[in-house]
């Protein structure tokens, strides 16, 4: 639940009352700050950019992350700021938080 001065999570934000728990990492990655999210059970990886230490907005998610390079998939937004050159680097850090 959100206080008055909060804002709420952005939508298909893993829910940890109906999860139980979450594994996060938070990296800054080419003047990104992002949240790397794994669910109980789960071979994807959910990128989301901050502000202020909270999830704004969903980048994309890492899948495939026994292929080399990982599989990303990006929000439209991000998919016109980062370069393929930029993505596969995203994706092998998606893939080795997932292996950690």
């Amino acid at each position: 639940m959100t206080g008055p001065n909060e804002h709420p999570l952005p939508v298909g934000y893993p829910d940890l009352d109906a999860i139980g728990w979450l594994r996060v990492e938070e990296i800054d990655y080419l003047g990104l700050a992002i949240r790397m999210t794994v669910t109980p059970g789960e071979r994807t990886v959910q990128l989301w950019e901050l502000e202020g230490g909270r999830p704004v907005e969903w980048i994309g998610n890492v899948f495939r992350i026994d292929a080399e390079p990982p599989c990303l998939h990006l929000n439209y937004k991000y998919e016109r700021i980062l370069t393929r050159a930029q993505r596969e680097p995203l994706a092998r850090l998606g893939a080795k938080f997932w292996k950690s």
